[in-house]
């Protein structure tokens, strides 16, 4: 399956959009997790590794639907660690919050309604990691039994900090940020 993002501001995404960002990034992963919990359980546990992203920890302006679908599975996949081990099954889950990694999320990213797809990349993500060392960072962590690692830099890790630590701050840091974060959303489509 291919990263599914959206490059849109909220009030003007067709509600479809909400409903399919959470089909791709929530409800999917639910369904998988719920299909394979029982054979793990009978395995005497296993590890599953969820990838979320820095917006399933921050309210990051211009993705709004990406934003809720994955807050629900950082929501989804914190309470099942905590079941599972109360139960015992030696099931341990690993969330995983990268920031921009060079991959097609942005071109794959909806716009305002379904089907309607960004088309090309923005700086953020030409900019961002490599992936190869971020699939190292994931098999480290979850070699490690880590609950939750954050593998970004720069400024998307100082709003993961802040929102762990100083939520407020975080909040108004990214107020503050939304003006030019839609500009530059704007201005990535008119260079291609």
């Amino acid at each position: 399956m291919r990263g599914y993002t959206q490059r849109e501001l909220g009030a003007n995404t067709d509600f479809a959009v909400d409903v399919h960002m959470l089909n791709v990034n929530y409800i999917s992963g639910v369904c998988l997790t719920k299909a394979l919990l029982p054979s793990m359980t009978s395995r005497g546990g296993g590890r599953l590794i969820n990838i979320s992203s820095v917006a399933g920890k921050a309210g990051i302006p211009v993705r709004t639907a990406y934003c809720g679908a994955k807050h629900a599975m950082q929501g989804f996949f914190d309470a099942l660690r905590a079941e599972e081990f109360a139960r015992g099954s030696g099931i341990g889950v690993t969330n995983i919050c990268p920031g921009s990694v060079r991959t097609n999320v942005a071109r794959n990213a909806v716009k305002s309604k379904v089907g309607q797809l960004r088309g090309q990349s923005d700086t953020n993500i030409e900019a961002g990691l490599d992936p190869v060392w971020v699939c190292e960072r994931i098999l480290a962590a979850a070699h490690n039994d880590v609950d939750e690692s954050w593998i970004a830099a720069g400024k998307e890790m100082l709003i993961m900090l802040l929102a762990q630590y100083v939520p407020a701050t975080a909040k108004s840091m990214l107020r503050k940020r939304a003006k030019g974060m839609i500009a530059q959303t704007l201005a990535d489509v008119k260079m291609s």
